[in-house]
């Protein structure tokens, strides 16, 4: 589960929160659990998909409201939360490029590990605006940053979101993903030799529909897609070997549950 100025703190609190907090005087936490699995092309600029599962893992305090999130964000930590504006840090990854057929002779790229920060904000009712900045640790080493827009509505059980999306990722990212040397040309056969270079790399759009089971379980489908953008987009790699156009979509079942610190540390409570 990624600013701008916010109209009020009373209006932006309304616009955060989404859905109560189960029924309960309890004090401690709410750990949401989810499952989810997904489609997503093989290798970035692929025109193939490839199915993987994954979990994900959210907590806030009993007695606080959820917030609006979306499966594509990375997962973030609010350190800063006024209501209509939070920022933390947030963490994501992207799936290794292994050696594809289509790509013989090129180099891989291994499983990145993202880090940086957020900030969001809710300008008006049942809307989110969301910027993540992130740097790869491994893999391609690159810095990227996401920019999402979502409308929401909550329709008794369903909860709607759509909205767009803008992708950006600097030289060294563009080159670890989308960038063929002379002798890996040489190689490959059919891919010329390209020096790909940063700057906004995929623009598209996200939609999602989640149905609460009951206060504690929900079932979402999402589904979306980009197009690469820019030098990314003009490299041989998705005009040869794949696809500009780029899509994704999951399944997720989620399960909340209510943990009680003093169960675990009588001692301290």
């Amino acid at each position: 589960m990624a600013g701008v100025a916010a109209l009020s703190l009373a209006r932006g609190c309304a616009a955060a929160e989404l859905t109560p907090p189960p029924k309960t005087d309890a004090k401690g936490w709410i750990v949401t659990v989810s499952v989810i699995g997904a489609v997503r092309p093989s290798f970035p600029g692929s025109s193939e998909m490839t199915g993987y599962p994954f979990p994900a893992v959210s907590f806030r305090r009993v007695g606080e409201a959820e917030t609006f999130s979306t499966p594509d964000e990375g997962f973030g930590l609010d350190v800063l939360d006024m209501g209509y504006l939070k920022a933390g840090p947030v963490a994501n990854f992207t799936f290794e490029r292994g050696r594809q057929p289509q790509l013989f002779g090129l180099h891989t790229v291994g499983l990145t590990h993202e880090v940086g920060g957020f900030v969001e904000a809710y300008p008006i009712d049942h809307f989110r605006v969301r910027a993540e900045m992130r740097q790869g640790v491994d893999g391609h080493k690159g810095f990227v940053a996401a920019f999402y827009a979502d409308a929401y509505e909550t329709l008794g059980a369903f909860r709607l979101s759509v909205g767009p999306r803008l992708n950006f990722g600097d030289n060294t990212y563009a080159n670890a993903f989308f960038s063929v040397t002379p002798f890996e040309a040489l190689l490959n056969g059919r891919l010329t030799p390209y020096q790909a270079t940063g700057g906004f790399t995929a623009a598209g759009g996200m939609a999602t529909v989640r149905y609460d089971l009951n206060d504690l379980t929900s079932v979402s489908i999402y589904g979306g897609g980009q197009r690469l953008l820019g030098s990314v987009g003009s490299s041989p790699i998705p005009n040869v070997a794949g696809s500009r156009n780029q899509f994704n979509a999951g399944l997720a079942v989620s399960r909340s549950f209510i943990v009680h610190p003093e169960a675990f540390l009588p001692d301290l409570f």
